[in-house]
């Protein structure tokens, strides 16, 4: 099964006995479910003329047709934030961990919210737990058979007991806002709401986190990932992407602590998902080798992929982009480096360590005259370490190459 939470509106309609009622606007797959469980729609205490109702539910799918086989209902004023999949500790069974905000017009930020375990078996989905938080649980992720979550400003992380309760092991504090988390063996990757990423390190022996690098930059986060042991993605609220890398032979503690940007790079579009893989297979003999595939997705419903290349593909990408920015003009003539420098309210700098693929990719829709003008002078190395005049045709090969790649 698939697990997917959801909200719709409802209506409050008044009856002319002075009692109101939650009704549908519209029918939806909560609505259509073939079983409902959970508080039914009341109107809320603190709002007592709304006229919308806002209804978050968790929905199961069947992985095979996509019916919706249950739909759980959540509270009134509770918005489902964030569900994970997860198998916890020793217990053979797998859960849906379901995060919520308990959410109250008056105040700046969730006071409350829940952690639900739900297990599906037999047809039947089952809450095997609850556990009640202090704030909005913006993130979830199975981390080391324990759940990892992002609380406001903080992130925990709770173990699984044989009792079959979630009992909290340790916290980290420093944050704004704690909205994303990404893990990779035992560290962990935090994207603040407005500073940043920071990464953690959890200690096992000593049952606690500690903060061993962290970009200082003040970046409204969207979206993070992590490319390697020392490589992280991120996406800002300016439409941007960069890269930061924490450097673990600094000899200064000052200098470790501190992540360095290693790219920049104008996307021109908000993304809000960023997850670790590729649509299509890698081919070994490829003529343009790629490593740690990242797939990005964003609000207006484009998926982009973000690789990582060898030094010397990057510099000879580079000197062909450099070309192309002349040979091809864009739309209104924007320069291609203005449109894709990293732009934000407090700075505007050049893009650098990314290059851009839909440039490159636009060089097989060249005339051959315009393609042959274009490789002139471009050196590429013929495999025995010798360098040799590039063709048109070695180009193609590499750019093909790289578009079989998404």
């Amino acid at each position: 099964t698939f697990g997917v939470i959801t909200m719709r509106v409802d209506k409050l309609e008044w009856s002319a006995g002075g009692g109101s009622a939650a009704v549908a606007v519209r029918s939806c797959a909560s609505t259509a479910a073939a079983c409902v469980s959970g508080a039914p729609a009341a109107q809320p205490k603190h709002a007592p003329n709304a006229l919308d109702l806002e209804v978050h539910n968790l929905l199961i799918l069947d992985n095979h047709t996509f019916e919706v086989l249950h739909a759980h209902q959540l509270m009134t004023n509770e918005f489902a934030m964030s569900l994970v999949s997860c198998k916890l500790g020793d217990d053979p069974n797998h859960y849906y961990a379901l995060g919520t905000a308990l959410l109250n017009p008056e105040e700046s930020e969730p006071k409350q919210g829940r952690i639900l375990l739900f297990h599906w078996s037999e047809g039947k989905l089952v809450q095997i737990a609850e556990k009640e938080i202090k704030g909005g649980c913006y993130t979830l992720v199975e981390f080391n058979g324990k759940l990892l979550a992002t609380i406001n400003s903080t992130v925990r992380l709770f173990e699984w007991t044989s009792e079959k309760e979630l009992r909290l092991e340790c916290s980290h504090f420093n944050n704004i806002v704690a909205l994303y988390l990404k893990v990779k063996g035992d560290f962990i990757l935090v994207g603040d709401l407005m500073r940043s990423m920071s990464l953690l390190q959890y200690k096992q022996m000593e049952g606690s986190f500690e903060e061993i690098a962290r970009d200082y930059s003040p970046n409204w986060m969207t979206a993070i990932e992590i490319l390697d042991d020392d490589t992280f993605l991120g996406a800002e609220n300016s439409f941007n992407l960069f890269v930061c890398q924490k450097d673990s032979a600094a000899t200064t503690d000052e200098e470790r602590q501190q992540m360095s940007y290693m790219g920049q790079f104008h996307l021109g579009d908000m993304v809000n998902v960023m997850r670790a893989g590729s649509l299509v297979a890698q081919h070994a003999d490829s003529a343009a080798p790629v490593h740690n595939p990242v797939l990005l997705a964003t609000v207006t419903g484009s998926i982009c992929l973000v690789v990582q290349l060898a030094p010397e593909l990057y510099e000879f990408l580079h000197q062909l982009e450099e070309r192309l920015t002349h040979t091809i003009k864009s739309v209104g003539k924007v320069p291609h480096s203005f449109w894709r420098s990293f732009n934000t309210d407090i700075k505007t700098e050049p893009a650098e360590g990314f290059i851009d693929g839909d440039l490159i990719e636009s060089f097989l829709d060249l005339s051959r005259e315009m393609q042959q003008e274009t490789v002139q002078g471009l050196q590429i190395d013929d495999g025995g370490g010798m360098m040799r005049d590039a063709t048109v045709d070695d180009l193609i090969k590499i750019v093909e190459d790289l578009t079989r790649i998404h």
